[in-house]
C-alpha cells in the first residue's frame, strides 16, 4: 500500500525521465512477488522496490539503456545456476528463484495505471490492472484497467484485449491476482485493493503507537472517541479521521462496512457494553476487544440478543497475537499483527513450522493456460 503513494510522490517531484520497474512474474523463491515496483530517476534515486537489495544495482545501471526501444523483460536467475535465459542476468544468490521484471519509461496522467489504482483506492474501490508482458511486441507494455464502479482505461485492443479482459474481470470479482498466459500472451493481473481501513474506538495513551503502527504501513486510520475533535486531532495527527461520538451514537457517525477492521480500546465497561451492543451485529471483517477474556464473556452474555456463530467467528477478544507484549508499543504489535494475519488468510504461527510456501501461487489459472 505504502509502495504505490511513495512511487507517486517520488514522479510527482521528479525533474527528468523515470524509469518504471514491476515484477511480472516469479519462478521458485523470491524476496518479492509479482506486482512490487519501483520507481528509477536518470539521477540514481530510487522509490520502492524489487528484491531484498541484491538487484537493485544491476537495474538503475541498466534501466534508461534497457528502455531505449520501448518495455522490455529483464530476468533475472538467483538459483546459483550459471546458465542464462534470453535477456537475463545470472546471480549466485542462492534464492532459488527466477525473476522477471518489466522495465519501462513512465509518463503519469489520467489514463496511467498507478494513478488510475491511486484514484480507485481514493475513492474505497477495488481496481485490477492487467498488464502485458510477453507477446506480440506491439503489446508489450499494454494494459487494461478496470474499477468496481465500472470504470476502464488501457490501450489493448482486438482479440488480445477481450481476452485481457475476461480474465481482469474475474479478478475484480475474486480479488485474486496471478501472473501467466491469457490470449496468447503473458499477463500480469493485479488487485489492488483499498488501504485497510481500520477504526479504532478509544483515546487513551495506548491506541497512539496503533495509530502511527498502522500508519506506517499504509493502512488508514480512523479515531473515535466521546471527546472534542480538536484534542483527537492534536492526540492523534497520523490518524487520517477522528470522529468525537458518544457510544449510542456510533452507527449514525461512524461510516463501518464489511471491509471495516474495528478495534475496542475505550477501558471502559460501560462505554464497551454500549459499543459491543452496536458492533457486534454488523458484518465487519474483524472486531477486536482490549481486555480479559471474560470481561468480554461477561458483556456479551449481556447484550439484548446472543451472538450468533459468524458474529462470534469475527470477534478476538482478547485481541492481538499471543507476543508476550508488555507495555503499549508491545500490544500495539501484537494487534496490528492479528489483523494483518486476517487479512492475508492467515493463521500467524512460526514460519519454520510452515509446510506450505511462504508466498501464495501467483501463477494463472489452469484454465487460461495457451
Amino acid at each position: 500500500m505504502r509502495e504505490l503513494d511513495d512511487i507517486l510522490r517520488s514522479r510527482g517531484r521528479a525533474s527528468g525521465p523515470v524509469v518504471l520497474a514491476t515484477v511480472v512474474a516469479v519462478s521458485g523463491s523470491s524476496y518479492r512477488r509479482p506486482g512490487a515496483r519501483m520507481l528509477m530517476g536518470e539521477d540514481g534515486w530510487l522509490a520502492g522496490g524489487v528484491s531484498g537489495g541484491c538487484l537493485e544495482g544491476d537495474l538503475v545501471r541498466k534501466a534508461f539503456f534497457w528502455t531505449s526501444g520501448g518495455p522490455r523483460v529483464l530476468r533475472y536467475d538467483t538459483t546459483g545456476d550459471n546458465a542464462e535465459d534470453e535477456g537475463g542476468l545470472s546471480f549466485a544468490l542462492g534464492c532459488n528463484g527466477v525473476v522477471d521484471i518489466l522495465l519501462e519509461r513512465w509518463e503519469p496522467g489520467p489514463g496511467d495505471a498507478l494513478t488510475f489504482a491511486a484514484e480507485a483506492r481514493k475513492q474505497s474501490l477495488r481496481a485490477v490492472v492487467a498488464t502485458v508482458f510477453r507477446g506480440p511486441a506491439e503489446a508489450v507494455g499494454s494494459r487494461l484497467m478496470l474499477r468496481e464502479d465500472g470504470a476502464e482505461a488501457g490501450n489493448l485492443s482486438g482479440a488480445l484485449r477481450e481476452s485481457v479482459r475476461e480474465a481482469a474481470t474475474e479478478a475484480l470479482v475474486r480479488g485474486v491476482p496471478w501472473s501467466g498466459a491469457c490470449g496468447g500472451a503473458e499477463v500480469l493481473v493485479e488487485v489492488v485493493d483499498p488501504a485497510p481501513s481500520v477504526v479504532v474506538f478509544g483515546s487513551g495513551f495506548d491506541v497512539a503507537p496503533v495509530v502511527s503502527r498502522a500508519q506506517g504501513l499504509g493502512w488508514h486510520l480512523t479515531v473515535v472517541a466521546d471527546r472534542p475533535v480538536e484534542m483527537l486531532r492534536r492526540r492523534f495527527p497520523q490518524a487520517q479521521a477522528v470522529i468525537a461520538s458518544k457510544p449510542t451514537e456510533v452507527l449514525e457517525k461512524v461510516p463501518l462496512s464489511a471491509r471495516s477492521l474495528v478495534l475496542v480500546m475505550t477501558h471502559s465497561l460501560p462505554q464497551d457494553r454500549e459499543l459491543l451492543a452496536r458492533l457486534v451485529p454488523l458484518p465487519v471483517r474483524y472486531l477486536g476487544v482490549l481486555g480479559p477474556r471474560a470481561r468480554t464473556e461477561r458483556i456479551l452474555r449481556e447484550l439484548p440478543q446472543a451472538p450468533t456463530a459468524a458474529q462470534l467467528e469475527k470477534l478476538h477478544a482478547p485481541m492481538g497475537l499471543d507476543l508476550g507484549a508488555e507495555g503499549a508499543d508491545e500490544i500495539a504489535l501484537s494487534i496490528l499483527a492479528e489483523v494483518q494475519t486476517v487479512l492475508a488468510g492467515r493463521d500467524g504461527g512460526r514460519l519454520r513450522e510452515r509446510q506450505a510456501p511462504i508466498h501464495a501461487d501467483a501463477s494463472a489459472p489452469e484454465r487460461r493456460s495457451a
